[in-house]
């Protein structure tokens, strides 16, 4: 049922918009998204894209036959930001979920302008758990901090100073009370008691 529901799909033409804008969903209940990009090798220009937490699966026709590529999330490199027209004189810029092969690569926002980028791929790349990525101008991608796995190294700090007006008072751990004695106490029975009288 669902597989003949995306066929249906995939065989309606559809009009696109110029720029990708996605709405990342709050909460768990908002995924997969479901959404169509533009597809030059597909029959009718369009294919189908399902956006897990998980994975991704592209619905295309190609020659009159369903498609179907189901990757896991993790089999792709991360999100790369890129200029559209890097010749050119456009500051037109894209966000793409980049995998190894470029037809699985999904593009997820796309811009006239540069305003809004950095926060979509911090948005996206939190979300998704994929590393943000800088596009080079040979089309290659690194990643833009340097990491260890799924870990950003930051700058290493130095030690901050003890150059305040309390450096030199005595920790508190020393003021601490000690315990008590353990074992009986001392009674002193058959001695006088003093008092002073007025």
């Amino acid at each position: 049922m669902r597989q003949r529901m995306m066929e249906a799909q995939l065989r309606r033409p559809a009009a696109l918009a110029p720029y990708v804008a996605l709405a990342r969903p709050a909460t768990s209940e908002g995924w997969p998204l479901r959404f169509e990009t533009a597809d030059d090798g597909a029959d009718d220009g369009v294919r189908q894209i399902e956006l897990g937490l998980d994975r991704v699966v592209i619905y295309r026709r190609v020659a009159g036959v369903a498609m179907k590529a189901a990757r896991p999330l993790d089999a792709y490199r991360g999100l790369a930001v890129a200029l559209l027209d890097p010749e050119g004189d456009d500051d037109g810029v894209v966000l793409v979920l980049v995998h190894e092969d470029p037809a699985l690569s999904v593009t997820l926002y796309s811009a006239p302008h540069i305003d809004d980028v950095v926060a979509e791929w911090r948005g996206w790349s939190a979300a998704l758990g994929r590393p943000m990525l800088v596009t080079l101008a040979d089309g290659s991608h690194q990643p833009a901090y340097a990491m260890v796995g799924r870990l950003v190294i930051g700058e290493m700090r130095a030690r901050r100073a003890r150059r305040g007006a309390l450096k030199h008072r005595r920790p508190s751990v020393y003021r601490r009370r000690g315990a008590g004695r353990t074992g009986e106490l001392t009674v002193h029975r058959g001695e006088r008691e003093l008092s002073a009288r007025d």
